[in-house]
């Protein structure tokens, strides 16, 4: 594992009518112990799941894929604040990792796209400018630049379907050990793609010993093998086996009978 352990140190009394303080999950929050590979972060809207995963990003500094670093999102103003209250513990540092919500994958790939035109502009005035000498030489390094951008990412991330430039993104940036925090990628991938998610985060937990931490509401996501869920209800957050979550009941329920379940709406 990475991430070791956390808890909010030095509780600001004064900030208690303030987001995210206003929340009964800061309030309750004493410790959390991380003990498997991949944990998963499981509630309700508004029970507080993605901001604590927003403000352990914060901690961390780990990148944002979008389009804004962390502390210049406005978004994220209340993680970034919860942040400077968080103690956080690691088994190992890294500088490997990343940040991601569904909704920031559009602005990072409009920013692959951009990139890879700013590259494709300074060759063309590169050649028209040329004076003389090694024309290989010259073009070279942004050749190179250009082409390892289009090989990461293929050349327009936005042509490709949400959920295929999201696997894409995934296939491409989870690279060496480090700290992953995903919030919600069920938003843009359908079930067979989250099953190919989970595919790839147990391949890189079994080969860099990597640590996940995901919030979700798919019951597909939550049910990998030797993974921690951290259930938030009622302003508290408790370890549960995923069959206990409100998720997966109620999915279950409807899978078994759903002109029952829709008879009682």
């Amino acid at each position: 594992m990475i991430l070791s352990t956390l808890r909010i140190r030095n509780y600001p009394e004064d900030k208690q009518d303030q987001f995210p303080w206003t929340l009964p999950l800061i309030k309750n929050l004493e410790e959390l112990s991380f003990e498997k590979n991949i944990s998963f972060f499981v509630g309700e809207n508004g029970s507080g799941k993605s901001t604590l995963l927003e403000a352990i990003a914060a901690y961390t500094e780990v990148p944002l894929a979008g389009s804004y670093r962390l502390e210049d999102d406005e978004s994220l103003a209340a993680a970034n604040a919860l942040a400077d209250f968080l103690s956080l513990r690691f088994a190992e540092k890294t500088h490997h990792g990343f940040f991601v919500r569904a909704e920031d994958f559009i602005g990072f790939s409009r920013n692959i796209k951009n990139e890879i035109k700013e590259l494709e502009k300074e060759i063309e005035e590169a050649k028209a400018n040329f004076q003389g000498g090694d024309m290989k030489l010259l073009l070279g390094p942004m050749e190179g630049e250009k082409n390892n951008f289009i090989r990461r990412y293929t050349k327009d991330l936005e042509a490709m379907s949400h959920g295929e430039g999201f696997m894409k993104f995934f296939t491409s940036r989870i690279t060496g050990k480090g700290l992953y925090l995903i919030d919600e990628p069920e938003a843009a991938l359908s079930p067979t793609r989250q099953l190919s998610l989970l595919s790839l985060i147990i391949e890189k937990v079994k080969k860099t010993g990597s640590h996940f931490i995901i919030a979700t509401h798919s019951p597909i996501i939550m049910s990998v093998p030797d993974s921690e869920v951290f259930y938030f209800q009622e302003g508290q957050i408790s370890k549960v086996d995923y069959k206990e979550t409100e998720h997966y009941m109620l999915t279950k329920s409807i899978l078994d009978n759903p002109e029952r379940v829709m008879g009682e709406l």
